[in-house]
């Protein structure tokens, strides 16, 4: 059965608002910022689907696989999220799990061909693997496919932590061509160095969320389609 939040073939997504989500490193917390916001935009009245061009994962670990997570908060089929053959339960960077596994990963091109949405979509979230950097195609990186997708806004997850800033900044700037974000994942307003961080990133310039509700309303100026009326 088709996906519906899948646009026709050839299809250009010019009618949803994408957005990349991106992360300083693996573990950071990019599928529950996703998947929160996307609860979110839905509760706002967006419609919203998600994409995981590739994922792969450690299979002795409890829990849903970060499509299934997205799926969740979507309303997807977690086979419509990611496809099956690319998803890998082999715990290292996709392109490497897939050969380990003796399967072929999809190419930079192959995967931007993929994140498409449909017409009835307003926000169409991408998830990126690990870190800006880490491996995401036999042929290159996140920040490859970010450019061949040419997001709306690319929403940067990061740590709050001591070496946030280094970590945040090293990811924000080769992004600088594009509208971006940064959501602080797991903010707590009572740790010094937390709020200390998010002032010297905000006082560079950049666009900084602490809660997902911030998150949502940077998502909305930044082109996400406003509910349809019943009429």
């Amino acid at each position: 059965m088709p996906d519906p939040a899948a646009a026709p073939e050839g299809r250009h997504p010019v009618s949803a608002s994408v957005v990349f989500v991106a992360g300083t490193g693996t573990e950071v917390g990019k599928t529950w910022a996703a998947a929160g916001l996307a609860r979110l935009l839905k509760d706002s009245g967006l419609a919203v689907a998600a994409c995981k061009p590739v994922q792969s994962y450690d299979p002795d670990t409890d829990g849903p696989t970060d499509a299934e997570a997205l799926a969740a908060a979507t309303g997807q089929d977690p086979d419509a999220v990611c496809p099956p053959m690319c998803s890998y339960p082999v715990p290292l960077a996709p392109p490497m799990a897939a050969g380990k596994l003796g399967k072929v990963c999809p190419t930079l091109d192959e995967m931007a061909a993929d994140c498409r949405f449909a017409a009835t979509v307003d926000v169409g979230l991408v998830e990126g693997v690990g870190g800006l950097y880490s491996p995401i195609a036999p042929d290159g990186h996140n920040l490859d496919l970010i450019e061949r997708l040419d997001p709306d806004l690319v929403v940067v997850v990061a740590s709050a932590d001591l070496g946030g800033i280094h970590d945040t900044m090293a990811c924000t700037l080769p992004l600088s061509g594009f509208p971006r974000a940064v959501f602080c994942n797991r903010f707590d307003p009572r740790t010094e160095i937390h709020g200390l961080n998010v002032r010297w990133l905000r006082d560079t310039g950049l666009e900084v969320a602490t809660s997902l509700a911030e998150l949502t309303e940077i998502v909305c100026a930044h082109g996400a389609r406003p509910p349809r009326g019943d009429g």
